[in-house]
């Protein structure tokens, strides 16, 4: 299984401008909700994983790394799962892009800005 580029820039950090979606984590509920007659509601778990989301942006990257993601997401694009090692948790996770690569822009010369939302598999 392949590995997201480890000398892939980090993300920056919340507070720098322009980076406000960066270091974002969503849990996907799994609950399923019925309403009574009576009005009472009655809900139970779907399934025993609720799944998690990331979010990072990125600002000032330089042009050979974009490459780098590039060609990456040719490899992998939203359908193929890989290993990503967390910004948040330093920790390893079963990955797959959540959506395309996509509004990524480039600042002459300052470099390559934009985000990456990953979802686990």
């Amino acid at each position: 299984m392949l590995t997201f580029p480890e000398t892939f820039p980090q993300p920056k950090i919340p507070i720098t401008s322009g980076c406000g979606n960066s270091y974002k984590l969503s849990i996907k509920d799994s609950t399923i909700t019925t309403e009574t007659d009576a009005n009472y509601k009655l809900t139970r778990p779907r399934t025993t994983r609720m799944l998690r989301t990331w979010s990072f942006s990125w600002k000032a990257v330089p042009a050979e790394d974009m490459q780098r993601l590039m060609d990456f997401f040719a490899k992998v694009g939203t359908f193929d799962s890989f290993h990503l090692h967390n910004w948040l948790d330093g920790k390893m996770y079963e990955v797959r892009f959540a959506e395309p690569l996509q509004d990524w822009q480039e600042n002459y010369p300052i470099g390559w800005q934009g985000s990456l939302k990953f979802e686990e598999v």
